[in-house]
């Protein structure tokens, strides 16, 4: 049985085709790491890659524990149901299969805080108080921590959307608020990756120190990404 030429010529141009295509994409991607360009950072919604039990819980559930949680630990202020309250949501994190680094960074960030309350405390008050507050701050933060980690943005603004629709009786256009909310969230993560890239660039010229010529790019960007969204929503007719 013979090989038809023809068919061999396309099948070796096929293979050539993809080996390009895969170089392509395999120095595009070398050259983004190199060229230092970073994706946008996920200030909201960033949810943890393993998924468990308390991803598949409702949005609205979640909401009202931590709704719960910041009012008995704000209303009785005891130092020991407070810190109760922030190992048991530790616990509930660890169950729901998320991993200890996902918290120690911003754990760290709230020691330093505390720490510094805990110590005006016992200097002007009690001990007893500064513990009591420290408590509060962890549990809010660790039961923040839970929800970010576990429900994305979207699931936050359906959530949302449902929770001031009972304001279209008093005549608000909740539509208009959802999207306004949704706008803000990817505003900020926007502002905030633009303000990387302008630090970047500054450090790249030799400009560290230089608060201008890290600051006033990131606000024109800021000021034409905010004129664009506006001419966006006015070609669609979202807006008047």
């Amino acid at each position: 049985m013979t090989r038809d030429p023809l068919a061999g010529a396309n099948a070796d141009g096929a293979d050539a085709g993809g080996a390009n295509a895969a170089g392509a994409d395999g120095a595009a991607a070398t050259w983004r790491k190199h060229a230092g360009i970073r994706p946008r950072p996920q200030l909201f919604g960033k949810v943890a890659a393993t998924r468990g039990w308390l991803h598949a819980v409702p949005t609205g559930a979640k909401l009202g524990c931590i709704a719960a949680i910041g009012i008995v630990a704000l209303i009785f202020r005891d130092p020991v149901i407070n810190w109760s309250i922030f190992a048991v949501l530790v616990i509930v994190g660890f169950t729901a299969r998320l991993r200890l680094s996902y918290f120690l960074r911003t754990w760290l960030y709230v020691a330093v805080l505390v720490t510094i309350v805990m110590a005006l405390q016992y200097f002007f008050g009690s001990l007893q108080s500064g513990l009591a507050v420290g408590g509060t701050v962890f549990a809010c933060v660790q039961a923040a921590l839970l929800l970010t980690l576990t429900t994305t943005v979207a699931q936050l603004l359906d959530a949302f959307t449902v929770l001031v629709s009972p304001l279209r009786f008093f005549g608000a256009n909740t539509e208009a608020i959802a999207l306004t909310a949704s706008l803000m969230v990817r505003a900020i993560s926007h502002i905030s990756g633009l303000l990387g890239e302008a630090e970047r660039a500054a450090r790249a010229r030799g400009l560290d120190s230089s608060i201008k010529a890290r600051v006033v790019p990131a606000i024109l960007r800021s000021v034409k990404y905010a004129q664009d969204t506006g001419r966006a929503l006015d070609a669609r007719g979202i807006v008047d």
